[in-house]
């Protein structure tokens, strides 16, 4: 079995597999922690602590932003609370969510919640999130059931923060393979347009002075994944894998955390089901059914 671990009143859980180990947070049902070689290939945050900059979080119903926190569905006009100091709505209600396991053995977990309806999302949706490690790395899955009698509006994502060492994020070597950039200012990346010779990666480059951005149109191997790279000046390599319930990634070059958590020494690679302000622009927007289920996955693998 997992060992468990109460922290400060809330648990976590530490899966382990030959050289790799991972530490799942029952707040949020997200990553902590994951580690290879005793290498940190994600730059997560410590034991006992609240999760700063949604690292390793559940992004849903939404990711992203909701511009205003305000959005029009099935002629209805909703509002959702507002992130403090902003004037937008910031990935969703589930992360800060209770996740109780449901399996755990020594290399995987399983976890789910309830995110009753409220004002603003008046629905009931049940989510279910699995961490697991095996010989190729890190994967995770993702389940979101539509407990309502109505259709809900609904989109979702992942915020895994990769670790790029001792350095800054401007020397490593990202691949990434989006043909379609997403642009807007104040973080309502909105317009698509094709990347041009500053925003594709879809060869390696040296970061630099980049912050990257929202890409999609994404390329797929024979299995249907997307595979953002890092590749760092210590020699590690790291892939982020995506399948196709995710059309959309975020790459998110940590410039306005703070100092000391970190800026611009890790890169979020984010897997999203759809763009920013999705409610509103309905740009990947998933409608679940009453009784529909999504399904989606990803997954890091790390070499030397």
């Amino acid at each position: 079995m997992a060992e468990l671990v109460e922290v400060g009143g809330a648990s976590e859980h530490t899966l382990r597999l030959g050289r790799q180990e991972a530490v799942v947070v029952e707040a949020g049902g997200g990553l902590r922690a994951y580690s290879v070689d005793g290498t940190e290939m994600v730059a997560g945050y410590a034991a006992g602590t609240m999760c700063p900059s949604a690292r390793g979080q559940w992004l849903v119903p939404w990711p992203n932003r909701i511009r205003e926190g305000r959005y029009v569905f099935d002629g209805e006009e909703l509002s959702t609370p507002l992130d403090p100091g902003t004037s937008t709505a910031i990935h969703g209600l589930v992360r800060w969510l209770p996740f109780q396991v449901l399996q755990r053995d020594e290399s995987s977990i399983r976890l789910a919640t309830v995110l009753p309806a409220r004002p603003g999302y008046p629905w009931t949706l049940r989510v279910q999130a699995s961490w697991s490690l095996d010989d190729s790395g890190l994967s995770s899955a993702l389940w979101v059931e539509n407990l309502s009698d109505t259709a809900a509006p609904f989109a979702a994502g992942a915020h895994p923060y990769l670790s790029v060492g001792d350095g800054f994020v401007d020397d490593a070597t990202v691949t990434v393979p989006g043909s379609t950039i997403l642009l807007g200012e104040n973080g309502m990346m909105t317009q698509r347009t094709a990347v041009d010779v500053e925003t594709d990666f879809r060869a390696p480059r040296q970061v630099g002075d980049s912050q990257l951005g929202l890409y999609t149109e994404l390329t797929r191997d024979s299995s249907g994944h997307a595979q953002t790279v890092v590749q760092r000046p210590d020699g590690w390599r790291i892939s982020l894998w995506q399948d196709e319930s995710w059309p959309f990634v975020l790459l998110y070059t940590a410039d306005v955390v703070s100092i000391a958590e970190g800026r611009r020494r890790s890169l979020a690679v984010e897997p999203m089901t759809a763009a920013v302000d999705a409610f509103n622009s309905g740009d990947g927007l998933v409608v679940l059914k009453p009784g529909e289920t999504f399904h989606g996955s990803w997954g890091i693998s790390a070499t030397r």
